[in-house]
């Protein structure tokens, strides 16, 4: 990275937007994160048995 990047770095962060209330909530509740996991490790795992049976 060039000086000038990295010493406009503090600015960027500032313009940053942040995450909404709604957000902030679905982040920290412990249900929703159990559901959202357990949905990516589905589709992942979708994708292993596809590659799987496309490789015999």
């Amino acid at each position: 990275m060039s000086d000038e990047a990295i010493g406009n770095i503090d600015a960027r962060i500032a313009q940053a937007p942040l995450p909404t209330q709604g957000t902030l909530k679905r982040r920290q509740n412990l249900p929703y994160q159990v559901y959202r996991g357990a949905a990516l490790m589905m589709r992942i795992m979708r994708m292993v048995i596809k590659g799987h049976a496309a490789g015999h």
